[in-house]
């Protein structure tokens, strides 16, 4: 059996002989899913390793563990709407909201810059803000939360159920869609 440093090898785990040795807590998926990294990529760096088939396996762990990671992440609104640093909703700009003076100091250009800039960092499709802090709203899905308190509302036929989501990994069972942005920034879009 080989150890890295103080790690069993992704090998020790497989091995036959071994498996009755191993103790596990029961884990999310993703928690085992970064665990499994650790040890995958220690092994490959331990082997020195270069070959094909140790490439295609990074691959594939650097494309789950992206995935994993954007699961645990805590809800923000700006997952959900364009925010600007301080976490304040961003509103398209329109030319009849600006002034003559404020249109020749191009201050609607930069809005419409830092808008566009916010736009790309959303994550999930088809929410709107509704001018209460903090609540998203999808129409389509009958959902509502709140990304401050993590209080999630689900609107149906019957009436109102009320939840708690803190992360992206809590509305996995919605259906919802991810950004064009958002697939790209997992890595997930070649």
């Amino acid at each position: 059996m080989s150890i890295i440093g103080n790690k069993y090898t992704y090998n020790d785990y497989i091995c036959k002989e071994n498996i009755n040795k191993i103790v596990m807590k029961l884990t999310s998926l993703s928690d085992y899913v970064l665990e499994q990294e650790k040890i995958i990529l220690d092994e490959i760096e331990y082997s020195g390793s270069t070959s094909e088939d140790y490439r295609s396996m990074v691959q594939f762990i650097t494309l789950v563990t992206n995935y994993t990671k954007f699961l645990k992440q805590p809800l923000t609104l700006g997952m959900f709407m364009p925010v600007d640093e301080d976490g304040v909703v961003l509103k398209e700009p329109k030319k009849e909201d600006y002034t003559l003076e404020e249109l020749e100091a191009s201050y609607m250009g930069i809005d419409v810059l830092d808008y566009h800039e916010a736009k790309e960092k959303v994550i999930f499709e088809g929410w709107i803000h509704e001018d209460r802090y903090g609540w998203v709203q999808h129409h389509k899905l009958g959902l509502e939360i709140n990304t401050e308190t993590g209080t999630l509302a689900i609107f149906h036929e019957n009436g109102i159920g009320y939840g708690y989501v803190k992360k992206a990994e809590d509305l996995v069972s919605y259906g919802l869609e991810l950004t064009p942005s958002a697939i790209e920034a997992i890595g997930l879009k070649e």
